[in-house]
This record gives structure tokens, C-alpha cells and sequence, in this order.
């Protein structure tokens, strides 16, 4: 993949999510700004180059993949196929090129959609599946804690130590990234750390519960009267569930988390689907 292929690798994505969405009966979810979207993308082909692959055909760009690997741990970012070219075999292609990738790493992690193909695809690769709820509305009662403020690049040691003990791997420079993409990132000093965007939750890390538990509260306090939206709730990230129920969000069954390997303890924690 090159950085040339990014306008048309996102445009794939927004068309495969949406058709997603209508197979399944529901709305689909509102388009991320492109210029924030194509930030992701040029960001993973730089760090990753030999984890980021597209198949063409005639029409142009038919599948994309990419595939991240942040000391030792491999995580899936992004698999689409055009609608017009699903359950061909491209797919499957496209994950055993990502999945070469993951040679020698020491954990695997993939965010999944609810897709069936996509589930069965994770579970063959050998990835254990923890279903996945999410909580979505306007939270209702919510303040920041006290202690939790706004951080920024001089906070990102902070967020390595965290996330290589919750998950075993720092995210590094992909926190600059959710940056750059005009995200916010939300500290409570030596405890943890959030991310947030648009209202949605995009990551989470915090070295106990209590600590997890405020940070959420600060990420849904921070969408003011916009939807927001935490996803990626497991049956290990209870300590998430009840601050949903507390915010007065409506929870759906989603996808799964899917991990495989030495991943940390990997709660509390609420991934990224972009950079696991």
C-alpha cells in the first residue's frame, strides 16, 4: 500500500462499513472527517510499511489491509473488501498477507466486526473470541472526576508505562497520531489514560479499576450533549459496563475482541480498533 492509495483505501472502508450496516438492519455509523481518516492511514503505512497491502482489480482498489506490530505485539488495524468483491476469496488473502506480518510476535490482537466471515476468518487464524458490547446515547449525570485533565505529547511516557502493563505493548507514536487527528487525550497522573473524539471513546488504559472507572466518566463528561459511543466492552471490562449503565447508554451486542498470546492482563482496557 502506498500513500497514494489512502482517498481511495478510506473511501472502500466508509463503502464496506456501510454496507455492513445495512445487511445487518442498522443505520450506518457517520463518517469520520477524511482528512482525520487519511492521518490514520499515511501514519500506519509509515510505521508499517510491510503490514499495509491493497488488491486491485479493473475498478480500481478492491481490498485493503493493514497490519501494526508495536514491540512484540501484532494487531489487525484495518481488513475491507469492496462490497462487489466480498466472500471471493480476497478477503481471506488479504489476512494471510496480514497475518505473514505477525511472524515471531509474541501477541495477536483484532477488534472484529459482528460479520460471521469475519469471526470464523479470526478463530481459524487461532485467536480466542471474547464478545463485545457497546454502549451508545447522550450520557446523562456525567462530570470529569477531579485529578484527570487534558494532556498532550509531554503525557506519552506516562501512556507507554500504562499500556505495556495492561496490554504489554506501547502504542507510542500512534497516541500522536489520535493527536493529530484532533483527538483528546485525557490524563489522571500516574493512574491512567483515555482518549476521545467526536464523543466516541477511541482508548483506554488505567493500571486499576477505580482509576478506569473515572477516566470513563471524564471521556463521556467530555461529549457535552453529543452521542458518544464506548465500544469494545467485554465480559472482563465489567468495571465499563457499569459506568455505561451509570451514563444512562443503551447497550448492543457488537463484535468481539480477539486475542491470542502474551497480551498483558488487557483490563482494564478499551482498545482502539484502529491501533489495538
Amino acid at each position: 500500500m502506498l500513500e497514494t492509495d489512502v482517498e481511495a483505501a478510506h473511501a472502500i472502508a466508509m463503502a464496506t462499513f456501510d454496507d455492513l450496516a445495512a445487511r445487518h438492519g442498522q443505520p450506518p455509523h457517520p463518517h469520520p472527517d477524511p482528512e482525520m481518516a487519511h492521518i490514520r492511514l499515511r501514519h500506519l503505512i509509515r510505521t508499517d510499511p510491510d503490514g499495509s497491502w491493497v488488491s486491485e482489480d479493473e475498478q480500481g482498489i478492491a481490498g485493503v489491509a493493514v497490519a501494526i506490530r508495536r514491540e512484540g505485539i501484532w494487531g489487525l488495524s484495518l481488513l475491507v473488501v469492496r462490497p462487489d468483491q466480498q466472500s471471493s476469496g480476497l478477503g481471506r488473502a488479504l489476512l494471510r498477507r496480514t497475518d505473514e506480518y505477525a511472524a515471531g510476535a509474541r501477541g495477536r490482537i483484532i477488534t472484529s466486526s459482528p460479520d460471521s466471515r469475519a469471526l470464523r476468518a479470526y478463530a481459524r487464524l487461532g485467536l480466542a473470541l471474547h464478545p463485545s458490547l457497546d454502549g451508545n446515547g447522550v450520557p446523562r449525570g456525567m462530570r470529569r472526576p477531579d485529578g484527570i485533565r487534558e494532556g498532550g505529547h509531554e503525557d506519552l511516557p506516562l501512556t507507554e508505562e500504562v499500556d505495556r502493563y495492561v496490554r504489554g505493548a506501547a502504542h507510542g507514536d500512534d497516541i500522536r497520531a489520535q493527536l493529530e487527528m484532533g483527538q483528546t487525550l485525557l490524563v489522571a497522573p500516574g493512574r491512567g489514560y483515555a482518549v476521545t473524539g467526536d464523543g466516541d471513546l477511541r482508548l483506554l488504559a488505567a493500571f486499576d479499576f477505580d482509576s478506569a472507572c473515572d477516566l470513563l466518566r471524564a471521556a463521556l463528561a467530555h461529549a457535552g450533549d453529543r452521542k458518544a459511543n464506548v465500544s469494545w466492552i467485554t465480559s472482563s471490562q465489567q468495571w465499563a459496563l457499569r459506568v455505561c449503565l451509570e451514563a444512562g447508554l443503551e447497550l448492543t451486542v457488537a463484535g468481539a475482541v480477539c486475542l491470542d498470546g502474551d497480551v498483558g492482563t488487557f483490563t482494564p482496557y478499551l482498545p482502539s480498533g484502529a491501533f489495538l
